[in-house]
């Protein structure tokens, strides 16, 4: 993006540090599936950047679509 906005990657990055903040409170088996959701939420990357929708948005729809794909090949 400009200079001044952050790209779709940082918005990500932000995304998953506030995700983070949450796993604090957290029991430790729970921080590891969170840890999983985060990285998830990342492999999609790419496709968030030709996209049109927000990067939180796109965030969450690649955490789901890997969630469902594992759901799928069990």
């Amino acid at each position: 993006m400009g200079r001044n906005s952050p790209t779709s990657r940082q918005v990500i990055e932000q995304v998953g540090e506030m995700m983070r903040r949450m796993t604090s409170s957290m029991r430790q088996e729970d921080r590891k599936v969170m840890e999983e959701i985060i990285l998830m939420g990342k492999i999609h990357a790419a496709e968030m950047d030709l996209s049109m929708i927000s990067p939180e948005m796109a965030f969450l729809l690649s955490a789901i679509m890997e969630i469902m794909r594992g759901i799928e090949n069990e």
